[in-house]
């Protein structure tokens, strides 16, 4: 895993976020652009938090093999993998934001069928 990769694709998704939140929801062109990118983008993130995902599982693993408890094992671990909660509450909050486009989008074309 690349973290300065990790960070970048952090940045553009807010980019991205950013620009749907700004932009005029009636712009089926932009809504599509930014449901590409941040669908693209999540599916990056996705790949890297599995990745993370199986260092956090086995370094856990690792800690309570050692003799830790548990919930002992669960906060060193979680000390060594921040990028696990961060990608995890990002990919949730980035996965609505991406149905919502989706749905404008959806509108948009009833609308279109409608006139």
């Amino acid at each position: 895993m690349n973290k300065q990769t990790l960070e970048e694709q952090l940045i553009n998704l807010n980019k991205y976020i950013g620009e749907y939140h700004r932009c005029n929801l009636q712009d089926g062109e932009t809504l599509n652009r930014l449901l590409q990118k941040i669908g693209g983008t999540l599916f990056y993130l996705t790949t890297v938090r599995a990745e993370v995902h199986d260092l956090f599982e086995n370094k856990l693993q690792e800690f309570v093999e050692s003799g830790m408890s548990v919930a002992r094992a669960q906060n060193e671990t979680n000390i060594r993998y921040p990028e696990m909660y961060r990608l995890r509450r990002t990919l949730e909050a980035a996965e609505r934001i991406h149905t919502a486009i989706s749905v404008h989008i959806s509108y948009l074309k009833a609308e279109m069928r409608n006139l």
